[in-house]
């Protein structure tokens, strides 16, 4: 039930806050600062956070075969590293343009490290389509899970710079903040139990009998 709880709660938010954002990014005049939002959120935050939902979503594997969400998943992770890639460069030419600093910013730091460690969770997960490795395994969740927190950091403080309070008046920046800490809160709770579940799957059960657990309780 927590479980199911969690996802629900992570799909709806990731959902809410981006149809947001780009709905009000998509008509903006300012193309420098509303395409680097559109694809930032679309990459970065929701096919992120949704990849890695839908690894282990409790009701796709009612209706989607093992082997199809891992497909999806990888699908959801290159696509939000190539739109993440995309917002970048867009704000990176922009800012080049105008001789300003870029990433010296917390919200670029955070979105830069963030994207960083998808990438390299991307590549972690070529890797394991060839072989599997509990050490690569652990690397490669850890890093998407870490990268999706910078990201959804990135998120947070880009709230407080002038493109936010431009568009939005405080108390819409309020509840955005508010649900971009849920939303965030929501998808690592979820990984992180499902991450410690598959961690125990993939440990020898010898070590369990050897503290005297009884294994298939442990599991479940």
């Amino acid at each position: 039930l927590y479980r199911i709880i969690l996802e629900l709660l992570a799909h709806i938010l990731l959902i809410v806050i981006t149809v947001v954002m780009v709905k009000k990014t998509s008509g903006l005049d300012d193309h420098s600062s509303g395409q680097h939002a559109l694809y930032a959120i679309l990459g970065l935050f929701l096919c992120v956070g949704e990849s890695l939902l839908v690894c282990h979503s409790w009701w796709l594997g009612d209706f989607i075969s093992e082997n199809r969400l891992n497909l999806l998943h990888m699908v959801l992770g290159m696509v939000g590293l190539w739109l993440g890639l995309v917002g970048i460069f867009a704000k990176s030419i922009f800012k080049s343009k105008i001789h300003e600093p870029h990433f010296n910013s917390k919200h670029g730091l955070c979105g830069l490290l963030g994207f960083l460690l998808i990438a390299g969770a991307v590549a972690s997960g070529f890797a394991l389509v060839c072989f599997t490795h509990l050490a690569l395994h652990v690397i490669h969740r850890l890093m998407g899970l870490c990268g999706f927190v910078l990201l959804s950091c990135s998120q947070w403080f880009a709230l407080n710079l002038g493109f936010a309070r431009r568009e939005w008046n405080s108390w819409k920046i309020k509840w955005l903040r508010i649900s971009t800490l849920a939303a965030t809160i929501s998808v690592v709770s979820y990984e992180f139990l499902c991450l410690c579940r598959d961690i125990v799957h993939l440990l020898p059960k010898s070590w369990f009998k050897a503290i005297g657990l009884k294994i298939d309780r442990l599991h479940n």
